[in-house]
């Protein structure tokens, strides 16, 4: 037999989370040196994000093949009768199925009742490789897998130490198989977090035309950007931009928080500078120190005014229909979280026509970029726009965040 295979080929399954690659190392390192022919399985239920079961193998299991080899038959021909990714159900009293209850099986035979190939001529091949081995692959106490191992009727029989061997490879696996398996496991939980923070569109509440868009950082499904916009008594619409710390779903769990509190706030017809203070208050009770920005707008179209207060938020821009733009001087109020803010508000009055662009910094800010020549530009692009709002948002959000370094969100509005 070569040079022992287990302890440099370990090494390098440690780092991998491929499962194809994991499959393919251990492979590579068995065939011929330990075996004539190897494969690598994984219970098939752990590699959709399942948790693990006590008692995973103590009946019939489906397991999936990551990789086999028969050193005796080309690639092309392990692929068309052992393709990998085939699944299989291991009858209870088979050696496959004994192992992955935590112990070595050394068995003579095919594993018949254990490995039932499906494509024409594969149980002939197996029944070459008379001799058997099988060791369970396990991470932190749990079985996630195996690998066989199995020679022909020529060789000599398994001994201790190819089993030493052997244990070593599985070891190796067994860690590979629990690093890509908790990776499979934490994206599961995030995918199934990210959806449920989804929010549905907010319906333009009536009196006034509106344009949004609401973009997470590249790479994530959503982030700590929201916006909403309320319905208030006296035909007045309450909008609302926030932009939580950080990116991902834990900002995103915090947004969701958040914006539901903003929103029953707003419900409840609070002054935009009370709104922020209570506001506040919950961002500080959090059970993680959290950082967040916020600017609250009530338009009232019957007065043609719009009263606003922020917490760390960048000022809203004006665009007038004489393409005049404005960035109004208003009271700024330190970020939501600290729990002591107190928030000042102004009323600005609205020429018919004039456009309310609520923003968060990923829309004027990147690395080449400072916030102060991105507003420039916002400017422009709204002083040259033609008045429809739906185009005018999505020109901004293409012009001035193409890479979506952060997460963006810009509200166009305007009173009817």
């Amino acid at each position: 037999m070569a040079e022992r295979p287990g302890s440099v080929t370990r090494l390098k399954l440690y780092g991998s989370l491929d499962l194809a690659k994991i499959a393919d190392i251990v492979l590579d390192a068995a065939v011929p040196d330990l075996a004539d022919a190897a494969s690598v399985f994984a219970v098939d239920r752990l590699l959709f994000g399942a948790e693990p079961r006590p008692g995973e193998a103590g009946d019939r299991v489906t397991v999936r093949c990551l990789g086999m080899r028969l050193g005796r038959e080309s690639r092309e021909t392990m692929r068309e009768i052992f393709p990998a990714g085939r699944v299989m159900v291991l009858d209870a009293n088979s050696p496959h199925a004994r192992c992955l209850r935590g112990e070595p099986m050394v068995f003579a035979g095919p594993d018949s009742i254990g490995l039932q190939p499906t494509r024409h001529g594969g149980g002939e091949l197996l029944s070459r490789y008379p001799s058997g081995l099988v060791l369970p692959a396990a991470s932190d106490g749990q079985v996630l897998g195996f690998l066989g191992f199995a020679r022909t009727a020529g060789s000599r029989p398994f001994s201790g130490s190819d089993i030493t061997v052997a244990e070593e490879l599985a070891a190796g696996v067994g860690v590979g198989l629990g690093n890509a398996v908790s990776m499979l496991r934490q994206k599961t939980v995030a995918d199934t977090l990210q959806r449920t923070l989804l929010a549905a569109e907010p319906e333009v509440p009536p009196g006034i035309e509106a344009a949004a868009r609401c973009f997470p950082a590249k790479g994530h499904v959503v982030g700590g950007d929201w916006y909403d916009m309320v319905a208030l008594p006296g035909g007045r619409s309450g909008l609302i931009v926030g932009d939580v710390m950080g990116h991902g779903p834990e900002a995103a769990a915090v947004m969701a928080h958040l914006r539901s509190a903003a929103h029953s706030l707003a419900q409840l017809d609070l002054e935009p500078a009370e709104l922020l203070g209570q506001l506040d208050r919950t961002t500080s009770m959090l059970r993680d120190p959290v950082l967040a920005t916020c600017v609250y707008a009530v338009m009232d179209p019957e007065e043609c005014s719009c009263t606003l207060a922020m917490a760390g938020h960048l000022s809203p821009a004006l665009a007038m229909l004489n393409g005049v733009t404005h960035v109004p001087d208003l009271p700024s109020g330190q970020s939501l979280g600290l729990g002591s803010g107190t928030y000042g508000q102004a009323r600005i009055r609205l020429r018919p026509g004039t456009v309310l662009a609520l923003y968060t910094d990923g829309l004027v800010e990147t690395s080449t970029r400072p916030f102060e020549q991105g507003v420039q530009a916002l400017q422009t692009i709204l002083a040259g726009s033609d008045g429809d709002l739906e185009t005018a948002c999505l020109t901004l959000i293409t012009s001035l965040a193409q890479r979506h370094e952060d997460d963006v969100t810009v509200v166009l509005a305007r009173c009817l």
